[in-house]
C-alpha cells in the first residue's frame, strides 16, 4: 500500500475525531513532510515519506491517539534532521507545542542516544515518548527489508538497551509490540546467518 493511500485512510479515521481546521493542519503537516523528504529513499527501497505516515497511522490506529499536535509531530518527526526546515518554521506553521515535540524527536549528531532518549522521556507530558516509540516500532517492523546487517544488529542492541525499558515505563502495548518485532528481527538475522 502506498503512502498516499495510508494517509487517505488515516485522514478518514481522523475525520470523526478532529475539527475541519485540525484535519487541515494534519494535511499541511503531510504536505510539508512530503516536501522535506522529496527524493529521499529508505534502505528497503521505498520513498522515505512512507515511514512518517506509518508512524502517524500507528499512533492513531493502534494507540487511539487523536491529538492533532502529536499526529502532526509524527508526520514531521524527521524533517529538521533531513531538510532545511527549522524548529522556528514548524512553530510558525503548527504552533510551539508541535514544534517542541518535533525538536525533542530530532537527533543531533553531537548528542548520545542515551541523552537524546532521556530528554524525550523527561518531557513525557508533551507526548514525545509515545511518538518516539512508534517511530522505533515502525523501523523495527520493516528492518528485515534492510540489506544492511550492521544496521540490523545496531537496532537490535539499541532496542534492547534503551527502547524496551523506555516502553516498559511508558506504554504496555508498545512494549509488547516492540518485543514481538524484536524477536522477529532476531529470528530473521539468525536465519540469514544460517544460510550464509
Amino acid at each position: 500500500m502506498d503512502y498516499e493511500e495510508v494517509f487517505r485512510q488515516l485522514t478518514e479515521r481522523l475525520a470523526s475525531e478532529l475539527t475541519a481546521k485540525e484535519l487541515a493542519e494534519v494535511r499541511r503537516a503531510f504536505e510539508l513532510a512530503c516536501e522535506a523528504h522529496a527524493g529521499q529513499m529508505r534502505d528497503e527501497g521505498t520513498p522515505y515519506i512512507v515511514h512518517p505516515v506509518r508512524v502517524a497511522a500507528t499512533l492513531v490506529n493502534e494507540l487511539g491517539v487523536f491529538s492533532p499536535r502529536l499526529v502532526c509531530a509524527a508526520l514531521l518527526h524527521d524533517v529538521i534532521e533531513d531538510s532545511d526546515i527549522t524548529r522556528e518554521q514548524i512553530a510558525g506553521l503548527f504552533g510551539d507545542e508541535t514544534a517542541e515535540v518535533v525538536w525533542l524527536l530530532t537527533k543531533l549528531e553531537e548528542v548520545s542516544l542515551a541523552d537524546y532518549l532521556s530528554a524525550i522521556e523527561a518531557a513525557n507530558e508533551t507526548g514525545a515518548p509515545i511518538v518516539k516509540l512508534c517511530d522505533r516500532l515502525d523501523n523495527l517492523r520493516f528492518l528485515t527489508c534492510s540489506p544492511r546487517i550492521e544496521k540490523i544488529q545496531r537496532y537490535i542492541r539499541t532496542t534492547d538497551s534503551y527502547y524496551l525499558p523506555m516502553a516498559a515505563r511508558t506504554n504496555q502495548y508498545l512494549f509488547d509490540e516492540l518485543s514481538r518485532s524484536l524477536a522477529h528481527v532476531r529470528n530473521h538475522l539468525a536465519a540469514a546467518k544460517t544460510q550464509a
